[in-house]
């Protein structure tokens, strides 16, 4: 079987839905039950690549994608779509504005996916960080959030490059010196609580004004821009290497994925590595 990476870096918040709520959190992102990371299921992007590429014509579409319901015989697709995992997560940074946070788990998948040689650094200790020069204070120090970090040293130039290259995107390409290393569980707690979280008020349809007396005020949860995830998209044994999905998302793109397209949300540079 044939794999490749998808590389989805957000450029606008994004928000894909996990249908309920158990905390104060109306509609939360999706996320990893073990990390608390937040993931883009298979499903949407599969779902959302089949409806991006419509414009091959619907034998493409359904031989790739696969096709069927109630009305018609069931055709798996010949492409395994993976769930987008995160590689690194923005983070507000006393210095530079932003950090591109990731962890040595996020890199040690990452690296597992992608086939690199390349040695993952060790996880760094809780409160301690790996850091770009963009983000050292004067006093070897690197505040995220309301937390300070102690640096530990510079951010891994191999692994620098390697993440800047992975698309032409401006931002990410221009990150030279915003990487920073973190140990797993600090990740995790800015991936939980680093998110943003929009309040919405719904509108009834009768009267076209907000729903200020029914319960109609929700608030939404989004990740951020400057996100970045990479999926894996499998050939299955039936497939062909050499496909149209393959070819199409080889050139980097502009992809909506998620709910909120209408107003902005979801909006990604997305393309297929070699």
């Amino acid at each position: 079987m044939k794999q490749k990476l998808l590389y989805i870096f957000t450029r606008t918040p994004l928000h894909v839905g996990a249908g309920s709520s158990v905390g104060a959190i109306d509609q939360p992102v999706q996320r990893e039950r073990h990390t608390g990371f937040p993931i883009i299921p298979g499903s949407s992007v599969k779902g959302v690549l089949r409806d991006h590429m419509r414009a091959l014509g619907p034998e493409v579409v359904n031989d790739l994608f696969g096709k069927g319901d109630k009305d018609e015989d069931f055709t798996a697709g010949k492409i395994s779509f993976g769930e987008a995992r995160l590689l690194a997560f923005p983070v507000r940074s006393a210095k530079g504005s932003f950090a591109l946070a990731t962890s040595a788990l996020t890199l040690q998948r990452f690296a597992r996916d992608a086939g690199i040689p390349t040695p993952v650094p060790a996880a760094p200790a809780d409160m301690t960080c790996l850091a770009g020069d963009k983000l050292v204070l004067e006093k070897k120090g690197v505040v995220l959030e309301e937390y300070r970090y102690n640096f530990a040293g510079a951010f891994p130039p191999e692994w620098e490059g390697i993440l800047t290259k992975l698309l032409g995107d401006a931002v990410l390409s221009g990150a030279k010196g915003r990487f920073v290393l973190l140990s797993d569980g600090d990740l995790s707690h800015f991936a939980m609580n680093a998110c943003q979280v929009s309040q919405h008020v719904r509108i009834v349809d009768e009267t076209g004004t907000a729903d200020t007396e029914g319960g109609g005020l929700f608030n939404e949860e989004t990740v951020p821009s400057e996100c970045l995830f990479f999926s894996a998209l499998t050939v299955m044994p039936r497939g062909a290497e050499d496909n149209e999905v393959f070819k199409t998302l080889g050139n980097e793109q502009l992809v909506q994925f998620g709910g909120g397209g209408t107003t902005g949300l979801g909006f990604c540079t997305v393309k297929l590595g070699n």
